[in-house]
């Protein structure tokens, strides 16, 4: 089986934060054994506004402060990761990253979900949550927890020591996009030896005739069809030689997730994304952005149908038959 990772796209913005998260794609991509680029954007306004003296001077300021930096980030990176390529990109951070991630094949992408200042940060959404809906790839988003996170004597605490997953908690509900981001974590579970648990939230279905929402814990028949469906895909990995369970849920998504990552103890969060516009990706997006938002651990996010992996699926069941 060939390998779903063999190149990575790692953001950085010289953030104090960014060191941390530097670290995490040092180590994924010298376990994939992938080639790391490592990318940095001046963020900038639309280039109508770029040919005055004073913000040509302010690009080239930036310009070789952020190279030197990247000289520093390169030599660092060659320690541990054969391959390393630093890139120097002007415009818009999310515009620019998720390019660069097409048209270099990029198969995974690497970045924190707070620190991109400036234009873009300000008019838009956190570049972490528009790069998830426009990138050709999964994106691997880390929250800053830094500003969080303090020592006995008040300061605050940097260098956190996760840097490889070990448990992964994955929210599925048998739609298309989180049957893909099953594949993908039990195609590269092998890479990092980790334990599984999935999760399955139930929510209200319909109306009843008086206009009250029966949900489907009150629905034996459906609470045990869930429960098989999610034994088979259970199985899959414990047929590999895995430890894998399953939790089951009925408050609101993104509660349900942040509370089982906390039950489960789980230091990934692997979970499925439309990357749609409209109505459709405003009510997927929001349970990943608030996951996003919340999680004290990474979250990896897979976008549904746009998978360009040439691999065979993994699972050995016919999970397609939960959406009936």
């Amino acid at each position: 089986m060939k390998t779903l990772i063999r190149r990575i796209l790692f953001a950085t913005d010289f953030s104090p934060s960014s060191a941390r998260i530097f670290n995490i794609a040092l180590t994924w991509a010298n376990t994939l054994d992938a080639k790391l680029d490592i990318v940095h954007v001046i963020g900038i306004l639309p280039p109508v506004y770029l040919t005055s003296f004073s913000a040509n001077n302010y690009i080239k300021a930036q310009e070789k402060n952020a190279q030197s930096k990247l000289e520093t980030l390169v030599i660092q990176a060659k320690e541990r990761v054969s391959e390393v390529q630093s890139h120097l990109l002007i415009g818009i951070p999310t515009d620019e990253i998720t390019g660069f991630a097409l048209s270099s094949q990029v198969d995974l992408i690497i970045m924190g979900t707070h620190g991109w200042t400036g234009f873009d940060r300000v008019m838009m959404r956190s570049v972490a949550e528009r790069v998830i809906c426009k990138a050709p790839c999964p994106v691997l988003s880390i929250r800053n927890m830094e500003h969080e996170k303090t020592t006995s004597t008040g300061q605050p605490q940097t260098g956190t020591p996760y840097s490889a997953p070990r448990h992964i908690l994955l929210p599925i509900d048998f739609s298309d996009c989180s049957l893909d981001a099953y594949e993908y974590a039990f195609n590269f579970e092998k890479s990092f030896d980790v334990s599984v648990t999935l999760l399955h939230v139930l929510e209200p279905t319909s109306y009843s005739l008086d206009f009250t929402l029966s949900h489907p814990m009150e629905d034996r028949q459906h609470q045990n069809k869930v429960k098989a469906r999610l034994g088979e895909l259970t199985s899959a990995f414990t047929k590999q030689g895995l430890t894998a369970n399953f939790m089951i849920k009925n408050n609101p998504v993104s509660e349900a997730i942040i509370e089982a990552r906390s039950e489960s103890g789980a230091d990934l969060i692997v979970m499925g994304t439309h990357g749609r516009q409209g109505l459709r990706r405003l009510v997927m997006g929001n349970v990943a952005a608030a996951v996003l938002r919340q999680s004290p651990v990474p979250v990896l996010t897979v976008k549904s149908s746009e998978s360009k992996y040439d691999t065979e699926p993994a699972y050995p069941v016919n999970i397609q038959e939960a959406h009936s």
